[in-house]
Parts: C-alpha cells; structure tokens; sequence
C-alpha cells in the first residue's frame, strides 16, 4: 500500500473519481434537491446473488430507498485541521489523508486499496473505526482510520502518503446484504494490524458481475440535516432490476 500510518498527523480523506459537475440551487431548493436524491424510492426488484446467502425470505419486490453513498477528500492543514480538498488535485508525498463515507441507509460497506489492478488491500473494515465492523447505518459517517490505540495520541492516525508515485486507486462497495468471500469484522493484535488482501480475481468478480446503473455527481452536497459539504462526490445505483450493491472508483493522483 502506498499510504502508511502517520502517527504524526490527523486528518481525514474521502475521494471520487469519474466525477460529472452538478449545480444546486442555494438555501431551501438545495436541501430538496439533497433530500431527493438521497432518499429517493421506488420499487425494486430483489435478486439473489452466490457470493451473498440469504438467512431469511424476503419478497421479490419491495419499495425502497435506491442504494446511495457520498464521500468526501479531506486533507490535514497546520494544527491538525481538517479541510475538504478537491479530489482531482494532486497529492504529494507525506500528504496525509482519511477516508470518510456516508450511506443512506442501513448496509455492508467495503472499501479496498488496489494497486495496479492486481491484488488490493481492505482497508474497510478497519479495528480502527467501527469496531472493527462492516454493518454500517445511514447517515452515519464512517472514518478510516480514525483511532489507533498504539499511538501516543490515538486520535493522531492518518494515512500518509509514501512513495513509489503514480494513481492511488480505490474500490467502494456498499451491499444490502454481506459478501461472504470479505471479512465481516476485523481486529488487531496488541495494537498491531495488517491489512487483509483481496485478490485481485476477487475484486474483478465483483465489479463484472454487477448489474448496476451508476449515476455520479459532485460538488455542494447536501445530506438531510447534515451541513452541506463543500466538495463531495454522491454515487447511486439505478438500476431497478438489481439493486443489491452499489460500487465505486476512487482515483487520487499521487505525485512527488
């Protein structure tokens, strides 16, 4: 993995990649516009998927809220202040970062560090957020990582950026129901913790065998009775016939 643990910083970090400019009116039409699109149902159709069992009947059919999530890119500034970045910019060596992600509601959410599109690293679940699970709630946000108890401050955890350069890739996935060939929960050894790896035959199994239909936008994003973020990124999964999971690409350019 390129990023490291600092122990010398704290921030947090989200980031989109594929992003389509979207414009919202201000004050009360934004909060509509959010409160649509994040809350938005209708009526789906329930498909069972092999790598998900099912431990109880549930209809063919059921009215819905449409699988949504949001992230945000935040970087560290001077006296450990969190700021929301643009993530299209560049980020450089010792930059230090964390990943937060919103769902709209209740759900399994993964989130892997690939490189060069062989084998990735999971780095949600984390024993550092979450306690260690997978299972997360809506409207929840969900930082990584977000306490490492080895530290001498454990609320000073970040991922920093390390060499070697090039695209810091990652893949989001947000289901309905648990993958069973991913970790459902996680946990470090005396404050010690690996990330698990994913091969990479298992990440591309994921993203071709998934039916769904990707609507993405950023900018001022509003989630209902939350403050507006400054820069976000909103991913949605449309697709009526097959909205069991919903997945995503984060790139972050990373240069020297």
């Amino acid at each position: 993995m390129r990023f490291r643990l600092s122990k010398t910083c704290l921030i947090a970090a989200t980031a989109g990649a594929l992003i389509v400019p979207v414009f919202f009116a201000p004050g009360v039409e934004a909060q509509k516009q959010g409160s649509l699109l994040w809350y938005k149902v209708d009526t789906v159709k329930r498909v069972n998927k092999p790598d998900r069992p099912v431990t109880r009947p549930r209809p063919t059919t059921q009215k819905a809220a449409l699988l949504t999530l949001q992230w945000r890119a935040l970087k560290r500034g001077n006296g450990n202040v969190q700021q929301e970045v643009d993530p299209n910019q560049v980020f450089h060596n010792e930059d230090q970062l964390k990943l937060a992600v919103t769902t709209n509601q209740n759900g399994y959410l993964y989130v892997i560090h690939r490189m060069n599109n062989g084998d990735g690293k999971l780095v949600f679940p984390d024993p550092r957020s979450n306690q260690g699970r997978n299972e997360v709630k809506k409207n929840q946000e969900y930082v990584v990582p977000s306490y490492c108890p080895s530290f001498n401050d454990p609320d000073d955890c970040w991922w920093e950026m390390a060499p070697p350069t090039g695209g810091e890739n990652f893949i989001v996935v947000f289901s309905r129901d648990e993958f069973d060939k991913l970790p459902r929960r996680v946990a470090a050894n005396n404050g010690d913790y690996e990330y698990p790896i994913i091969k990479g035959e298992l990440i591309d199994d994921l993203i071709n065998t998934s039916r769904q239909e990707k609507k993405e936008e950023t900018g001022r994003l509003t989630i209902p009775g939350k403050p507006a973020a400054r820069i976000a990124t909103r991913l949605q999964n449309t697709n009526l016939k097959d909205n069991e999971e919903l997945i995503g690409r984060i790139q972050l350019k990373h240069g020297d």
